[in-house]
């Protein structure tokens, strides 16, 4: 028998109203989007553990407050619910496409689980996960909490949300529930070398994970990422940085992965590598990468909800920009934002572009 979770997730798939801030918008902007800091309340302490690899919620301190502050699970169930998350729970109307297989192995997860400390948890303050060198631990295992933050700044709003976690170079995160709507705030944001396995995001806010240290590499594997009106995985980080998300399932959002297209000192080369991806309810494109700084995209085993229809572009798979520093103007679309295929920066082929 299912969960009453997980039913309520399937009966919001039907047509229930979006909670948070991931409603159906207009085509979102190309700008900076996702911050790559925490906000001002971060929190400045070493990280508690339990047990060996975390085992829970692991809460920093601040110079007035102790780990893992918390709010009442009253005011968090509105922002939970969001109506999210199975492969059920999202359909499209597109047509065409190569394949019909089905994607490969069998850790691409297509169902968030149920919340193991019942209807969340919000802190009031960012969570930074250290790493065992700084008096942390390397590997966080969550245990499928779901966990937000007291964010105040509305989703739609520009830039400031606070973020949710703050992770240290060489930290592994574990089977981690970002909670929905307002509390899923900025989202989870690398300080360096990171890996999120089997992390959901039920109701993206600002951006699901931002990669802010150059030359780092995020990585993102058997996660889910649902409804954003803009991006879902933020790249501020240069320096041959690079981006992986493998083996997940991105569904309702603007763009995949975004490049930042305006960021202050901006610059390049940002790298990305999808593998075994399912993705649905495209609003703009899979990739957004500068041309003009040197960016890649390498997308193999994309499988798209009804395919990709190759008559009129869509969804949009690669596109290329060229971008700004310094918040002087807005990036640009080139070739009037088609997708483009097997080129310097977009190094996607069509027959890596699947239906299912």
């Amino acid at each position: 028998m299912k969960s009453a979770f997980t039913l309520l997730l399937v009966l919001g798939a039907a047509g229930a109203p979006q909670l948070g801030c991931s409603d159906d918008a207009a085509t979102p902007d190309d700008g900076e989007g996702g911050s790559s800091s925490s906000s001002s309340a971060v929190a400045s302490g070493g990280s508690t553990t339990t047990g060996s690899g975390g085992g829970g919620s692991s809460s920093s301190t601040t110079a007035s407050s102790t780990a893992a502050s918390t709010t009442s699970a009253s005011t968090t169930a509105a922002s939970t619910t969001s109506a999210s998350t199975t492969a059920a729970s999202t359909t499209s109307s597109g047509t065409g496409g190569a394949g019909g297989e089905e994607p490969l192995g069998d850790e691409l997860p297509m169902e968030i689980p149920t919340p193991t400390n019942g209807d969340g948890e919000i802190r009031t303050q960012t969570t930074v996960l250290k790493n065992a060198a700084n008096g942390g631990q390397d590997v966080y295992d969550f245990n499928n909490q779901m966990i937000g933050v007291d964010n105040d700044k509305d989703c739609k709003d520009g830039e400031g949300q606070k973020t949710v976690f703050e992770v240290e170079d060489g930290v592994t995160v574990k089977n981690l529930i970002i909670m929905g709507g307002l509390p899923a705030g900025n989202g989870i944001v690398c300080k360096g070398n990171c890996t999120l396995d089997h992390v959901y995001w039920p109701d993206v806010c600002e951006d699901a994970a931002t990669n802010s240290k150059d030359g780092a590499t995020m990585r993102i594997n058997s996660s889910i990422a649902l409804h954003s009106d803009d991006k879902i995985f933020q790249h501020n980080a240069k320096g041959g940085s690079t981006t992986i998300v493998t083996n997940s399932y991105i569904a309702d959002f603007g763009k995949l992965w975004r490049s930042c297209g305006d960021c202050t000192a901006n610059g390049g080369p940002r790298n990305l590598v999808i593998d075994n991806v399912r993705v649905d309810k495209v609003k703009s494109t899979v990739a957004g990468a500068n041309e003009n700084y040197g960016d890649t995209v390498k997308i193999t085993n994309l499988y798209v909800k009804g395919g990709y229809d190759e008559e009129d572009d869509k969804p949009k798979i690669c596109q290329e920009y060229r971008a700004v520093t310094d918040h002087m103007g807005e990036s640009e679309k080139l070739h009037g934002g088609a997708s483009q295929w097997n080129t310097a920066t977009c190094r996607v082929s069509k027959s890596d572009i699947k239906s299912w």
